[in-house]
């Protein structure tokens, strides 16, 4: 801590210089605590928001990626039901396409 004073104290005036100086920088860092504090505060606060909004996204990732695969599953079961050769064959896999859709929206 620096002193603007940089003599002795003669007089009792220059020893309450002294003191003021002391406690003037006594309560800045007090203040600069309770800033600290406050900001480390806000920090804590907006860390806990980030990872809840990180584990919202994680969960959303992980539904959109089962509706995904199942649109592969899908589209796979749309060829498959376009290329057969009999009717049968069509029935089913659209019957199979449809047990897909009906499953994902559950």
């Amino acid at each position: 801590m620096k002193l603007r004073i940089d003599k002795l104290p003669k007089t009792d005036e220059d020893l309450e210089e002294i003191q003021r100086e002391v406690e003037g920088s006594h309560n800045e860092h007090h203040h600069g605590e309770s800033d600290l504090e406050s900001v480390l505060g806000e920090l804590y606060v907006n860390y806990q928001n980030l990872d809840s909004k990180v584990k919202e996204l994680e969960q959303e990732n992980e539904k959109l990626k089962r509706e995904v695969a199942t649109l592969y599953k899908v589209i796979s079961k749309a060829i498959v039901a376009l290329t057969a050769e009999n009717q049968e064959d069509k029935r089913k896999t659209l019957s199979e396409m449809l047990s897909l859709l009906n499953d994902d929206n559950r």
